[in-house]
């Protein structure tokens, strides 16, 4: 006769943690577990919990109808009648029907399974885990429909096909079979022969594949971008791109990333083009991560073109600094090489050394009631540069220095603020080997004087109407000293006083809600003083207006008197304003108790009445900016310009949006520029099309997934 002990617990839900108990067993960590039937079977050491089941060890949690556990070994053997049970490990989370698992090896073995994370669903039909290096799967298929994965549709309107697909665990990247494409059920005559995808997981990078991006350009297809990448170690990676256009032209572009205590990258590009011709790039950047607590900051950023593009403001800037932090005071030591085209030629300088020291200190403590806000700063800049021009070498030496001291006082309780500054400029530049030496030296002192603002309340129609008028008025002096120096043959003094006077117009209209529209912002006069008479320096103006929410206009003007050689005064006018409207429409739904019968999946936005017919507000934005400037300068030339930009919006449908962008010239009656734009939402998929309907027209066409995983290898673009 066999004897069997078997402890069974029912009709209530059990919730233990120390059965299973480290004594017992193998396992290092305790298991937790609960289910409404608890059955233990002593002779072959297994667990049987039925009815809302549930079995916790280490970081993996499973919910089914049923699990048998075994303790000797590990085996555990999960059952879900319907719907789907559940599985989680660590961050993830997986649902199957049938499940087998051991937690000393962790082999898997699962039927009908299947991940769901925010872009994407797998489901497979059987999946196989025997070692920790790779899982096997079965029957695939990869779904990324927005509307199916938040169970607004029962199908996917496009998903990939594959019979097997192996995912190794240790080099991070999927390899499948053949992937077929489908749309709506219906196989499509596209397919992948395999499918190589590298996946990053806790930001570690891995080896893997770069897809291209494809494209059509002229009725000729063209790869941009395809490539390899690997990391060499965890501090340092390595990628390759091609790009192919076409015959006669292609490029080959590598990057070395780094980081240690530091972090940079190098980058090489090489580019070859019809007619033999040749241009290659060189570019290495270095930066020292900002939160770092080293004194000393190193950042490196080197560029090197071998053919600039024959453009004149086209130029290229490398750098080499280090910035050293002290206690109140900065030291920074640059080398510069600037690369740029003049005259088909290419110019380069270098600046090396450049040299600057910079110091801010307040050198009176709090007590000193006149002087402790007095506050010193001094920057003394030294660089040495070196100019290679039309097979000619110059050497250049600048030494520059500035010192500014400032301080303020407060009278009165703080109603009136005087705040002197004194600043000191001093310049000199060596030139070899032309023994050419220039020199500058300039002293300001000036002084402002800070009133408090002062109000003004103006009814202009009883209790409906307010002028509010706020003015803070500001008068500054400024000499100027000039010492004699090689340019001036003797001391020159500039006497300067300033009256600034900062507005606020405010009209305030009192009614269901309160509403206040600014006028006026601030005007500034500034006057000259010669030896015996005050000159009227230039006066100016600015201001911005909001009557509503979406209308407001802006302006600016003034008037500077410049003094010609013969001691004539002319004025330059100069004036800019620009208006801005900007709305957004919603086309009026018609309430009618008819419609009431709403939409499903992607027409749940459609309200429909007995026949069928639906109604839907269609949204529309639209902006108008209108800009116009006046400038009259001593030139008799005079010049004025006006500019009209007009953007809009329309959805069609919830999935159907137009964009236009218009620029007008009103004066010569001639359009700048245009361009329209249609997007399509495709669920899985996007659309649009760019037109340019200029003179020479341009257009752009594609259509591509959105999911990001797949992005950059499902996709078509085409343009003329």
């Amino acid at each position: 006769m066999l004897f069997v002990s078997i402890f069974i617990y029912a009709n209530e839900k059990k919730i233990n943690n120390d059965f299973f108990d480290q004594e017992k067993n193998s396992f290092k960590d305790i298991i937790k577990y609960k289910s409404n039937i608890q059955e233990h079977n002593i002779e072959e050491k297994k667990s049987y919990l039925k009815g809302k089941a549930s079995i916790e060890y280490n970081d993996i949690k499973i919910q089914a109808d049923c699990i048998e556990f075994n303790w000797d070994n590990g085996d555990l053997y999960a059952i879900q009648k319907e719907k789907f049970a559940f599985l989680q490990q660590g961050n993830y989370q997986y649902l199957f029907k049938n499940l087998h698992i051991n937690f000393n090896s962790k082999k898997i073995e699962a039927k009908d399974f299947y991940i769901k994370r925010k872009n994407y669903m797998i489901i497979a039909n059987r999946i196989e885990k025997k070692d920790q290096n790779m899982s096997f799967m079965k029957k695939i298929k990869y779904i990324s429909d927005p509307f199916f994965l938040k169970n607004k549709d029962n199908d996917p309107d496009f998903y990939l096909k594959t019979n097997f697909l192996k995912y190794f665990h240790d080099k991070k990247y999927i390899l499948s079979g053949p992937v077929f494409f489908y749309w709506y059920k219906v196989p499509m005559p596209i397919f992948l022969p395999f499918l190589y995808i590298p996946v990053k997981e806790l930001n570690r990078s891995s080896y893997g594949m770069i897809y291209p991006k494809i494209g059509i350009q002229n009725k000729k297809i063209y790869l941009e971008d395809i490539g390899l990448f690997f990391p060499i170690s965890n501090f340092l990676n390595f990628k390759i791109l091609s790009s192919i256009y076409n015959t006669d032209k292609w490029n080959l572009k590598t990057k070395m990333e780094y980081k240690l205590k530091h972090y940079g990258f190098f980058d090489f590009n090489y580019q070859y083009m019809s007619r033999k011709q040749h241009d290659y790039q060189f570019q290495w950047e270095h930066n020292q991560d900002s939160q770092s607590d080293y004194d000393a900051n190193f950042h490196a950023n080197i560029n090197y073109n071998k053919n600039l593009p024959e453009n004149n403001d086209n130029e290229v800037l490398s750098y080499l600094s280090i910035r050293k932090k002290f206690s109140n005071y900065l030291l920074f030591m640059d080398s510069y090489m600037r690369q740029e085209r003049s005259k088909n030629q290419v110019r380069i300088k270098f600046i090396i050394p450049e040299l600057i020291f910079h110091m801010r200190n307040r050198p009176f403590n709090k007590k000193n009631l006149l002087l402790r806000n007095t506050n010193i700063e001094n920057k003394i800049l030294i660089h040495n540069f070196v100019d290679f021009f039309n097979q000619t070498i110059s050497f250049n030496t600048v030494f520059n220095q500035k010192m500014s001291i400032s301080t303020y006082f407060s009278f009165f309780d703080s109603y009136l603020k005087i705040s002197p500054k004194i600043f000191y400029d001093e310049f000199y530049m060596c030139k070899f080997p032309y023994s050419c030496v220039s020199n500058l030296q300039k002293i300001d002192f000036s002084t402002e004087m800070i009133s408090v603002p002062l109000n003004k309340t103006l009814e202009i129609k009883k209790n409906t109407i307010l002028l509010i008028h706020q003015i803070e008025p500001v008068l500054s002096f400024d000499v100027s000293y000039f010492p004699t120096t090689f340019h001036n043959e003797k001391n020159i003094f500039e006497k300067r006083i300033s009256i600034i006077l900062n507005n606020d117009f405010d009209v305030q209209i009192k009614s269901t809600f309160d509403k206040k529209i600014k006028m006026l912002q601030n005007f500034i006069y500034s006057f000259i003083i010669d030896k015996s008479s005050i000159k009227w320096d230039n006066f100016y103006i600015v201001g911005h207006t909001d009557f509503t929410e979406n209308l407001g206009i802006k302006y600016k003007g003034g008037i500077n008197f410049v003094e010609e050689k013969n001691k004539r005064m002319n004025k330059m006018m100069y004036f800019d304003f620009s208006c801005n409207y900007e709305t957004s429409l919603l086309s009026e739904k018609k309430k009618n108790e008819e419609y009431k019968k709403k939409g499903t999946n992607r027409y749940d936005y459609f309200l429909f009445d007995k026949k069928n017919y639906a109604f839907y507000s269609i949204p529309l934005s639209f902006k108008i900016d209108f800009h116009s400037n006046y400038k009259d300068s001593i030139d008799p030339k005079k010049l004025f310009n006006t500019f009209l930009s007009i953007n809009g919006s329309i959805n069609i449908t919830k999935y159907w949006k137009i964009d236009l962008h218009i620029n007008y010239d009103p004066l010569n009656q001639k359009i700048m520029f245009s361009n329209i734009i249609f997007y399509r939402d495709l669920r899985s998929f996007k659309m649009s099309f760019n037109w340019i309907p200029m003179e020479n027209p341009s257009w752009h066409f594609f259509i591509g997934i959105k999911d990001p995983n797949l992005s950059d290898i499902i996709q078509y673009n085409e343009k003329n």
